[in-house]
């Protein structure tokens, strides 16, 4: 912000003291009046190194303005400045030659130049840009169609074509740092989301190794037999919730590496769905609830695999967190669509969660450490694994009783 200010200051300090050299060249056929000009130059000259001098005691005070106070000072004196020159630039140019005038054109458009990269702001950008550079495109406009002369169309021509490339110039830089500061912001997010991942593989993938190894150990020690078969289930167990993590981590990044790809066919939608609750049923005995899946003849046009895959995950996702006691599934077609609804009526979804809910490793912040697990992929996966095959995911927040997610799949 203050090398912005700094840049606006050299610019104006620029252009005023080319007025002071027309009044100066010009000053013996000036009247009182015109001198008056030559004197609010000098005074806009020695403004400028006023605020320079100002800017180097904030700085050598450590009390730097915030940014807000710095944009409005910044813009204070760019219509300040601006306007002083449009008055010198009016009371001076009718006793000027016309090469100073001309001079004073190139000068003037210079500033604007100078004045619009200077509007620059830093990522993220706040407010509009200020239009005091336009000012003075203006004030040069109106002299020479009120001044009329041999040059006045050429001169217009310029001020306006040149104005419009350095506003262009602004426009590009501002979105090129706009685009830059949104780039480091989403590989910052990336880079914290992959942190979690580990820090969740590492804790989740360990939990069911340390569970095998100490149920190894009691197979090993105990003397038993119910007691070591119990023992070997729950190692069997264990390995199992582990490889189960591993193929969804195994999933999720081929599914990054663009490595899956959708086979799309036409396929009836209800042996998918039944198939998917038939998969998860076992789960679902195991925390009491109950799965049912409406029967339906919708036909689709996806891939089988994966609709099971992303079916799988929104009932898995249901079993586990919403502490529910009944699941329906079932399809309904809108227009060329198909929404499959995966239906609970169990805790809900807390509304602090609802933006992140399809977000890579975002897990929810209310359901409790002991139903947790997992690496917070399951939805993500889901969105992804739909938008494959043309449709989507989604989570409809308007339920109230429980939790409603759906899969959009296009209608055969």
């Amino acid at each position: 912000m203050l090398r912005r200010i700094q840049s606006q200051l050299i610019a104006l300090a620029t252009y005023v003291v080319v007025s002071f050299a027309i009044v100066i060249e010009i000053g013996a056929a000036l009247p009182r009046w015109a001198l008056v000009a030559a004197l609010l130059s000098s005074g806009a000259f020695v403004l400028t190194w006023v605020v320079v001098l100002g800017r180097e005691q904030f700085r050598q005070s450590g009390a730097l303005p915030d940014a807000g106070a710095l944009r409005r000072q910044s813009t204070a004196f760019m219509w300040s400045g601006n306007m002083a020159s449009a008055l010198g630039f009016w009371l001076t140019m009718p006793y000027a030659e016309s090469n100073l005038r001309m001079m004073n054109v190139i000068f003037g458009t210079s500033t604007i130049a100078f004045e619009m990269l200077g509007t620059i702001q830093r990522a993220p950008q706040s407010g509009r840009s200020s239009l005091a550079p336009f000012s003075l495109s203006v004030s040069i406009i109106c002299y020479f169609a009120v001044f009329w002369e041999r040059f006045s169309p050429l001169i217009i021509f310029f001020t306006i074509a040149a104005t419009y490339v350095f506003w262009m110039m602004r426009q590009i830089a501002q979105s090129a740092i706009n685009r830059s500061y949104l780039a480091k912001q989403e590989a910052e997010a990336q880079r914290d989301a992959k942190t979690r991942f580990l820090a969740s593989a590492s804790h989740d993938l360990g939990q069911p190794l340390q569970a095998a190894r100490m149920f190894f150990d009691q197979a090993m020690r105990s003397g038993d037999g119910a007691k070591r078969d119990k023992a070997v289930r729950g190692v069997h167990l264990a390995f199992d919730t582990t490889e189960h993590l591993l193929d969804q981590m195994m999933a999720h990044l081929k599914l990054e590496s663009g490595v899956v790809e959708a086979r799309l066919e036409q396929c009836v939608i209800g042996p998918l769905v039944a198939q998917a609750a038939d998969i998860n049923e076992p789960a679902a005995g195991l925390a009491q609830v109950s799965l049912h899946a409406m029967p339906c003849r919708l036909k689709v046009l996806a891939d089988p695999a994966l609709v099971e895959r992303a079916l799988g995950n929104l009932i898995g996702n249901a079993i586990r967190h919403a502490k529910a006691s009944r699941i329906l599934i079932g399809a309904r077609q809108t227009g060329n669509r198909v929404r499959v609804w995966v239906i609970d009526d169990g805790c809900g979804v807390s509304t602090s969660d609802i933006q992140r809910l399809f977000d890579d490793y975002v897990q929810g912040s209310d359901h409790g450490q002991e139903i947790r697990g997992g690496f917070g992929l399951g939805l993500a996966t889901t969105r992804r694994l739909a938008r494959l095959m043309g449709g989507d995911a989604g989570y409809d927040a308007k339920w109230v009783k429980g939790s409603a997610f759906w899969l959009d799949l296009p209608a055969a």
